[in-house]
């Protein structure tokens, strides 16, 4: 949990448990119930942030769990790096705007423990100015300080000016000797020290305050026990007035003057009291769930697909980056080297991996580079070897980044967790895209993460360039980051990113496994050729279909405008529909960089020459009760449906926007009757 988080937690949870107390119990005559009440509250509203009680759940549709859609690639000039960090730029990474908001938390936590600090020593003085008269185990100070009479845990600091033998005096005395019974200055000095830690949060001051308007209450009732109420309430009024005080003693001359007056002289009691009370069990129970309770999957069963797919091992290579003579980046100090941080979460997610059914093969698992290699680049050579030898399903090679490059703009971006994929390795590239957004998707739920995929623009990642598997670089945070370092220098952290990144290869695997099932589902006849060229490219699976009749499955972000527009256009054709005819369309069309489409081309069967081809589907519910018997013959249902796409795109449609890739582009439309009542569906 991250400190800006929990600071949060402890506001909403502050908040609200002092919002019952204001509207339920504030200014009512309970008094002993609400002082424990706002002692709880203060610590409760520290404490319960800390607590996380997992809730084991079972996703209903496990389809969710698996299918991600893919995430921007940007294109960078910047990567992997072996060198130092400069002086310069470490002065530059400690003034960011998070460090300077630190800074200012960190001084006013100073400037009110100070201030906290001169109380004491203004009591410490004064007890050693003046001389002291012992009662039992009380002290009674008799002085001419301004601010007495008070009390402070056993000692009462009196004012010589204030006869003590008088009646007066002794209802004074009576309200200094229950503040010292009842051990009230405990109350105020964790009230003090909480409201410094927590000096931004405007909850604990009002809290603070209510503590101690709740100790006057509790005193004043216990002096006017027997006595004239009336006259108490004249004392406080006659005797009223603008003293020096300090902010840790419980003072009988002082501000509440209003409130105590009215509680003094006020003896009827709400019949709603006790159900003002009452109330603290369903706030408690929201406050319990919302701050305490989080939902989480069982660790030992990452969502799965049924089938044979979910029950082999999937194997992934798993890359602890550099090693030996090659230590990576380093902290500030140079004290933490990268290949030592690497490894240990490389050794947590092989530990972890049977418990996820995943064969996982190490590179290395001892400080050398693999293969006990003594050139780098020869390093590099036997990880992509191994991962050939393995047959591996995925490649996921684990590094930490630091902000050691001269490139512009490199500092804005000096915290957080990063998913690197190829761009030039062409028969992986959508398949590493896949992985590396459900690595990116299952560690976003844990700590800060980037929500773009990155590649090299100018210098190749060989494990990425040269690897036969879908291949991910991901970056473990930044090395020359304070709070990154000390995350996942943690054990117990390691721990945590291990089982992220075990969940994503999961996922990644489920929707690999899904998207075979959905084809064989869907194409029986035509599985084996669709699997073999197009299921890395397979795309998203959209939930409910628009207009009652249509779905879409694309998979590339830079023609989700397309999507959207062909959703709002498309009907299954009403003739089709009444007969319950399926049919398959090939089309293609051209986006300039603009976003403008045009030359719109459809096929009688799927065009050799195309490239990448994206899937449609086009789902109508089956006819209860045909139209008539379908005499169509199959040149004519080809052309319904080749009539019904060009319908879509027969005026020039401008969907806006600049695309990274403007071309031709290929597709394929699947219309499809499923049941009025499918057993299940698809969903994103």
């Amino acid at each position: 949990m991250t400190f800006l988080l929990y600071l949060c937690k402890v506001f909403v949870c502050s908040g609200i448990l002092l919002g019952y107390y204001w509207l339920f119990l504030r200014n009512r005559r309970f008094h002993h119930y609400n002082r424990f009440y706002l002692q709880a509250t203060l610590l409760l509203s520290v404490i319960l942030p800390f607590l996380k009680i997992p809730v084991l759940y079972q996703p209903e549709n496990q389809m969710n769990q698996v299918v991600y859609q893919t995430v921007d690639v940007l294109t960078v000039n910047y990567g992997e790096q072996d060198t130092m960090v400069g002086a310069a730029k470490r002065l530059n990474n400690l003034f960011t705007i998070e460090n300077i908001m630190y800074l200012l938390y960190g001084a006013g936590i100073i400037i009110l423990l100070v201030m906290l600090a001169k109380s004491l020593l203004y009591i410490r003085k004064i007890s050693r100015r003046y001389p002291y008269e012992r009662i039992s185990e009380l002290k009674f100070y008799t002085t001419a300080e301004p601010g007495t009479p008070f009390s402070f845990f056993r000692s009462i600091f009196w004012d010589a000016n204030l006869p003590f033998n008088s009646k007066e005096g002794q209802q004074v005395f009576q309200h200094e000797l229950f503040h010292v019974k009842q051990k009230h200055s405990f109350d105020i000095i964790l009230a003090e020290v909480i409201t410094a830690l927590f000096w931004w949060n405007p909850f604990f001051h009002l809290l603070k305050k209510e503590l101690k308007a709740i100790h006057e209450f509790l005193a004043d009732q216990y002096a006017i026990s027997g006595n004239d109420r009336y006259a108490y309430a004249e004392l406080l009024v006659m005797q009223t007035m603008k003293l020096r005080t300090v902010s840790v003693t419980n003072y009988f001359f002082q501000n509440h003057i209003k409130r105590r007056i009215a509680m003094i002289t006020n003896l009827s009691s709400s019949r709603y009291s006790y159900i003002s009370r009452l109330m603290i069990l369903p706030v408690c129970l929201v406050l319990f769930c919302s701050i305490v309770l989080y939902a989480q999957q069982p660790a030992t069963s990452a969502p799965a697909v049924s089938g044979s797919h979910s029950s082999k091992p999937f194997t992934v290579v798993i890359d602890a980056g550099h090693g030996g003579i090659d230590h990576g980046a380093l902290s500030v100090d140079g004290k933490v080297q990268e290949k030592d941080l690497v490894l240990a979460i490389c050794l947590k997610i092989q530990q972890l991996a049977p418990q996820y059914n995943v064969n996982v093969v190490m590179t290395r698992t001892t400080d050398q580079l693999p293969g006990n290699a003594t050139d780098i680049h020869d390093g590099l050579k036997i990880r992509t070897a191994m991962t050939e030898q393995a047959k591996a399903d995925a490649f996921v090679a684990i590094h930490v980044s630091s902000t050691n490059s001269t490139d512009a703009g490199l500092n804005e971006r000096s915290s957080g967790f990063e998913a690197w994929v190829t761009k030039n390795n062409e028969p992986m590239v959508q398949a590493s895209k896949q992985l590396g957004s459900a690595l990116v998707h299952s560690i976003g739920s844990m700590y800060q993460t980037d929500p773009n995929l990155r590649q090299r623009s100018n210098q190749n990642l060989w494990v990425l360039e040269h690897n036969s598997c879908p291949a991910v670089l991901l970056e473990c945070g930044y090395i020359s980051n304070d709070k990154d370092l000390a995350y996942i220098s943690n054990a117990d952290n390691q721990e945590a990113v291990a089982k992220k990144i075990l969940e994503g290869i999961v996922n990644y695997k489920n929707q690999l496994a899904a998207t075979v099932t959905i084809l064989h589902k869907s194409e029986p006849m035509q599985t084996a050729a669709i699997i073999n060229r197009h299921t890395q490219s397979i795309a998203q699976y959209a939930s409910a279909p628009v207009q009652g009749s249509t779905m879409v499955i694309m998979e590339d972000s830079v023609l989700q405008k397309l999507t959207r527009y062909f959703n709002r256009s498309i009907n299954y054709p009403k003739n089709a529909s009444a007969n319950n005819i399926e049919g398959t369309v090939y089309y293609s069309l051209s986006i300039n960089e603009n976003g403008h489409v045009s030359n719109f081309r459809s096929y009688s069967k799927q065009p050799d020459f195309a490239g990448k081809i994206y899937q449609q589907t086009i789902v109508a519910y089956e006819s209860s009760s045909k139209a008539g018997i379908n005499t169509l013959s199959d040149e004519e249902k080809t052309k319904l449906f080749q009539d019904e796409v060009k319908r879509v795109f027969e005026k020039n449609v401008d969907i806006s926007g600049v695309l990274r890739e403007p071309g031709t582009y290929y597709f394929k439309a699947v219309f499809r009757m499923e049941p009025k009542t499918p057993a299940t569906s698809l969903s994103r």
